[in-house]
């Protein structure tokens, strides 16, 4: 590789970094140039190296030494973004999560290239499923660049992608059209190709599945001749999708081959591979190709293997869920600080009351400052309380849903459940009409652990899986059993008793004792000896 000397694109960046910031110096530029010969070096190897990842880890030290927020900002956004790049998500976090930080309170008009780093940052958040995040810096960054320039079409189409994934297609074919008019309108032609691959989504949608498929075809050839072997290769797979769909398997394969060779290629697009062999993989059992499904599932196995490290789903749930972890603890911490200057101002009052004649007036002021301390603490709570749930949620979610986690995850709702309770209770003792804002919130809280239709399912394939003899000895025993019945039945089965269960249900307890009297009239004797089992079973 050649040492870089490339004046001309160093000056560039320093002049168009600089120009945006309140003051500069020495070492602002050490900074930037630091990051462009990292930018510089990913560029030619195309792909992670150690080079770059040294000067990215200098321009980081260099811009917290200038103590300057829109360049430490800026400087994040590019470290992150490298990472992102190369599917490296976990790595990408700690940098977006630092930027998004201060992009919190500080002026987004201020920030260097603010709308290039409004626009990475949704491309990182819109990743991991931060998807109302990403269209809040999407339209910022809009709004913040000049039209028709190659950021402000960037922006456009990332938001059709964006509600494309949330199942907008009114929204998303709105700005699919706009992105195509200001592509045309300011030459952008790779960009144009790239619209031409969502449009084909829709159009199939509407059932337009030939127009769908020349749309793609054309995204294809625009991508070859700028020889963009990411976007080629997701044209190629969508194509290689409507194939399939529609059962022309010959068509499917030709060209999922060939996105399997540009995949392949680059550690980047592996997540690509992994769906060209699972669309590979389910061609092959509707042919009944049973070899070439082995080999297919062998293949799949070993880049599962790679990609639980890198850009898999486990990794970017992962990412997910520290993102919202980081941003409740940010909350807390500010929750504390505003809990310690109400103790502050408390001590304030107290101390200013003695030097006052006022008696009465000091009286309601002590009192409305004590309303005030007692709704942080109720605020601070109701956040501890998210917290614990979703940290419930993580370890649920990472114990793939086993019936044995369901059992820790649901003796851990009913704990949090009492919890709740006992606040609720506490309030309407003794501040029932001061906290009702609190209160609201908390019952919110309350009604969010109760057992969805979702979770339901959920827990239910569960049990089958593990417990599958005698699930299906209920069914059998007790035909025509309805599902709340079901429920209960289960629940019971994991050793809770009529209260927990009710908790999770959202019902009394003595609503649960109805449901099982009605079982034993309904059933008699059947019912007794499922109910033998279920004692055998918690005795266990």
């Amino acid at each position: 590789m050649n040492h870089y000397t490339d004046k001309e694109s160093l000056v560039a960046a320093y002049d168009s970094i600089a120009k945006e910031l309140p003051t500069t110096s020495a070492a602002i530029l050490q900074a930037v140039y630091k990051v462009r010969l990292g930018q510089l070096y990913a560029e030619e190897i195309d792909a992670e190296n150690k080079s770059s990842k040294e000067y990215f880890s200098d321009a980081i030290s260099s811009a917290k030494a200038t103590r300057n927020i829109a360049l430490q900002i800026w400087t994040n956004t590019q470290v992150g973004f490298y990472y992102y790049t190369y599917s490296q998500y976990v790595e990408a976090l700690p940098y977006f999560l630092e930027s998004s930080r201060e992009l919190k309170s500080y002026p987004w008009t201020k920030i260097p290239k603010g709308n290039d780093v409004l626009i990475k940052h949704a491309y990182f958040f819109g990743t991991i499923e931060q998807n109302e995040k990403s269209i809040e810096y999407l339209k910022k960054a809009i709004s913040l660049s000049p039209k028709n320039s190659p950021i402000y079409n960037s922006a456009l189409y990332a938001l059709a992608a964006i509600y494309l994934k949330i199942q907008d297609y009114d929204e998303a074919e709105t700005y699919l059209n706009k992105t195509t008019q200001a592509s045309l309108e300011g030459h952008d032609s790779l960009r144009y190709a790239k619209t031409l691959g969502e449009l084909a989504f829709l159009k199939d949608l509407q059932g337009k599945t030939n127009e769908a498929i020349a749309l793609l075809k054309e995204d294809i050839e625009i991508s070859k001749r700028h020889g963009n072997k990411r976007n080629l290769t997701y044209a190629q797979l969508q194509l290689g999708k409507l194939y399939n769909k529609y059962e022309n398997y010959s068509n499917a394969l030709e060209i999922l081959n060939v996105a399997q060779d540009y995949a392949s290629e680059k550690v980047y697009l592996k997540g690509f591979e992994k769906e060209i062999l699972k669309l590979k993989l389910d061609i092959a059992r509707k042919e009944n190709n049973y070899l070439h499904e082995l080999q297919l599932r062998r293949k799949l196995d070993t880049l599962n293997l790679f990609l639980s490290f890198t850009d898999g789903e486990e990794v970017v749930n992962k990412v997910n869920w520290q993102s919202q972890q980081e941003r409740i603890l940010w909350q807390l911490e500010a929750e504390q600080s505003k809990l310690e200057n109400a103790q502050f101002l408390k001590w304030a009052w107290a101390t200013l009351s003695t030097l006052l004649i006022v008696i009465v007036l000091l009286v309601l002021l002590y009192h409305k400052k004590q309303i005030n301390f007692l709704k942080l603490k109720y605020d601070r709570k109701l956040i501890g309380f998210k917290l614990e749930k979703v940290n419930s949620e993580r370890k649920l979610k990472e114990a793939n849903n086993t019936l044995s986690s369901y059992l820790v995850y649901l003796d851990e709702k009913n704990q949090q459940i009492k919890q709740l309770e006992n606040e609720i209770s506490t309030i309407n003792k003794n501040a029932k009409n001061r906290l009702k804002e609190q209160r609201t919130s908390l019952e919110s809280m309350l009604s969010s652990h109760l057992m969805t239709e979702e979770n339901w399912l959920l827990f239910k394939h569960a049990f089958i899986g593990e417990q599958q003899e005698f699930y299906y000895k209920i069914i059998q025993t007790l035909p025509g059993i309805t599902e709340s019945n079901l429920r209960i039945i289960l629940l019971q089965s994991l050793g809770l008793n009529n209260h927990e269960a009710a908790n999770l249900l959202g019902v009394t307890s003595g609503a649960v004792k109805k449901s099982k009297q009605r079982l034993r009239k309904k059933y008699g004797d059947l019912y007794e000896n499922i109910d033998t089992i279920l004692q055998v079973q918690q005795n266990y």
